[in-house]
C-alpha cells in the first residue's frame, strides 16, 4: 500500500506524462502504459510513438486511492507481460472488505431482508438478465422460489464484496456511483 501524502500534488503540472506517471505511482512502464492503452487511467493520446500520452493529475489521484481498495479491477490481463504464467488475482486486505460490507449493509437499508431481482435493478443498475444469470452461475446466492429468485440481503452484501462483482468490466452507471461513494465513505470514516 502506497502513502499518498508523501506525494507533494502542489508541485506536480496538470497535465503528467507517462514517465511522470509510472515513477509517481511507483510501477514498471509497462504496467503504466497497460493502464493507459486499456482506459483504466484515463488519458489523451497525440499519436506519436513517443511521449504520446498525457494524464490528467486528478485522474492520477482518483487511481492511487483506488488502486489500494479494488487491486484486481487494475490487473493486467493475462498474457500481458508475456510470461504465459497465470498469476493470481491480487487480494483486498481483510480491513477493507470489512468496510465495504459495512457500506453495503448502510447501503441497503432501505430495501426488505429477501430481495427480489427488481429490488436488485434498482440498487444495482443492472438487467434482469444479468442479475439471473450471476444466480444461475452460482456466483450470487440465492433461493428459487417458482420462477422467481429471492436474494437475502446477507447473501447480496457477500456478492456485493466477492471478486465477481468487483471486476465487471462494463460497470453500470449505479454500480459506478456505489464505488466512488465507498471511497467518499471510507476517506471519511479515516478522518
Amino acid at each position: 500500500m502506497m502513502n499518498n501524502s508523501l506525494i507533494d500534488w502542489d508541485v506536480l503540472p496538470e497535465i503528467i506524462s507517462k514517465e511522470q506517471f509510472y515513477r509517481i505511482c511507483h510501477i514498471s512502464k509497462t504496467t503504466a502504459r497497460q493502464l493507459l492503452v486499456s482506459g483504466k487511467v484515463p488519458c489523451k493520446s497525440s499519436g506519436k510513438k513517443t511521449r504520446c500520452y498525457q494524464i490528467r493529475k486528478a485522474d492520477v489521484q482518483i487511481y492511487l486511492l483506488e488502486r489500494d481498495i479494488y487491486p484486481e479491477a487494475y490487473s493486467a490481463p493475462v498474457g500481458w507481460y508475456c510470461s504465459g504464467r497465470k498469476k493470481a488475482a491480487k487480494t483486498v486486505p481483510p480491513e477493507v472488505l470489512e468496510d465495504m460490507s459495512t457500506y453495503y449493509t448502510e447501503q441497503l437499508q432501505a430495501y426488505p431482508d429477501v430481495m427480489r431481482t427488481a429490488d436488485l435493478q434498482d440498487f444495482t443498475g443492472y438487467a434482469k438478465a444479468t442479475i439471473n444469470g450471476w444466480c444461475a452461475k452460482g456466483w450470487l446466492r440465492h433461493i428459487r422460489k417458482g420462477r422467481v429468485n429471492l436474494i437475502p440481503k446477507v447473501f447480496l452484501v457477500d456478492f456485493l464484496c466477492s471478486l465477481n462483482f468487483r471486476v465487471i468490466n462494463q460497470k453500470s452507471d449505479l454500480h459506478k456511483k456505489l464505488l466512488a461513494g465507498f471511497s467518499r465513505w471510507r476517506l471519511e470514516k479515516k478522518q
